[in-house]
């Protein structure tokens, strides 16, 4: 019933299109994040295929669309469509920055013979560990491991390697390039000629899992105190050393009103301190120049942190909790894990303050280990470089 309620809602509100779909030769499978592949796709004429149902807004009906979806029907009417459009297409090349969509890897275990399929890492994956966790807890009847099937995935790093390794991840081919994002950061700025200042900010606070994703982290006992502790040592920690505390997000809440999480763990001058700490802009390449330009950024599992070691940055991951579902990819001097305020302070204060050198002989691997960066050769060059390769290879 829930099925046929949501092919409703799609046929209601999608423009009807009766031709075949257009042929391409390289197809996006997901409208969403789209954005980041614009430097990768810029040379590239390719055609952007909506798979989720809140998104498509046309349906092609011609009698080769409905004889394919008859033909590939094996009881999922949007995996039927979705391989029947892909079929018609005909592409060589399908593309997906959703590198965690199931839809993705259903679709690519079906036509993986007829066409090469990539996917880029966007984000850290820490539901791979979530995943076996809920299963060793019988959670979960089903390990969603094994529903990942990805012919080429272009990762952060070595460390993605390990981790889909150790979790028996189906990947067939892995290439390590590093954050397409924070290479799109470096191209933008190069081209806008923007100059980096060094240690424009003092301590960064990367908040995005405390704000939006706790309710992804509920199986991490006390996840919502322990996350917004953090908060609250970083507002002391700043106020006893004077020091500036920026906040960077990328949903910014209506007014202070909106930290329903923070007030119950804050008090009044705490939640203001935090609130005139939150850098209220929007626009992605802002953030990222915030994080670029601050001596030390502060966090839980966010990619932000990744990204920032990446860069040639300092960082402290915190994670409060005895589980080692959010540890940090990296160990050492970087990450600190059941502490109290003063091993909090002390920590910090050791990172602020030694030099970038000492900083990273002190970590336990390198840091390119948890994500690749060269300014010279940005992600998209790389990938663009092996989809050239793949345009010329046959089948």
């Amino acid at each position: 019933m829930k099925r046929f309620s949501l092919i409703l809602k799609i046929l209601f509100k999608a423009k009807f299109i009766f031709k075949n779909p257009p042929k391409k030769k390289i197809i996006i499978f997901d409208d969403v994040g789209i954005y980041d592949l614009k430097n990768l796709l810029q040379k590239y004429n390719y055609y952007v295929l909506q798979v989720r149902s809140q998104n498509i807004d046309k349906v092609y009906i011609t009698f080769k669309v409905i004889k394919y979806f008859l033909k590939n029907y094996k009881g999922s009417i949007m995996t039927s469509y979705l391989v029947s459009m892909l079929e018609i297409m005909h592409p060589k090349i399908v593309i997906t920055s959703i590198d965690n969509s199931f839809k993705f890897s259903d679709i690519a275990r079906i036509l993986e013979k007829k066409m090469h399929f990539i996917a880029i890492q966007n984000a850290s994956r820490f539901e791979l560990r979530l995943n076996n966790f809920f299963l060793k807890k019988k959670i979960v009847k089903n390990n969603d491991n094994k529903r990942y099937f990805l012919p080429n995935f272009f990762c952060f790093g070595q460390y993605e390697i390990d981790e889909y390794r150790k979790f028996k991840v189906e990947v067939k081919n892995f290439f390590k390039v590093g954050g397409v994002r924070l290479s799109n950061f470096f191209h933008y700025i190069k081209k806008k000629k923007i100059k980096l200042k060094n240690s424009a900010y003092d301590i960064c606070y990367s908040g995005e899992d405390v704000f939006f994703n706790i309710s992804d982290w509920l199986v991490v006992k006390n996840a919502e105190r322990d996350q917004i502790k953090i908060a609250k040592y970083l507002i002391k920690f700043c106020i006893k050393h004077n020091l500036r505390l920026i906040t960077t997000i990328k949903y910014i809440p209506k007014n202070i009103n909106n930290f329903n999480l923070y007030k119950e763990y804050l008090t009044k001058d705490e939640l203001r301190y935090l609130w005139n700490s939150l850098y209220k802009s929007k626009i992605l390449y802002k953030r990222y120049q915030i994080i670029a330009e601050s001596k030390v950024v502060v966090g839980t599992h966010s990619t932000q942190l990744r990204e920032k070691l990446a860069m040639g940055g300092k960082i402290l991951c915190c994670n409060l909790s005895a589980s080692n579902a959010i540890d940090f990819p990296n160990k050492g001097i970087c990450f600190i894990k059941n502490f109290s305020y003063e091993e909090f302070e002390s920590r910090l204060l050791k990172i602020y303050k030694i030099s970038k050198k000492n900083y990273y002989s002190q970590l336990k691997e390198d840091k390119e280990y948890t994500m690749l960066f060269n300014k010279k050769t940005p992600a998209f060059e790389i990938i663009r470089k092996k989809i050239n390769e793949l345009l010329n290879k046959p089948i």
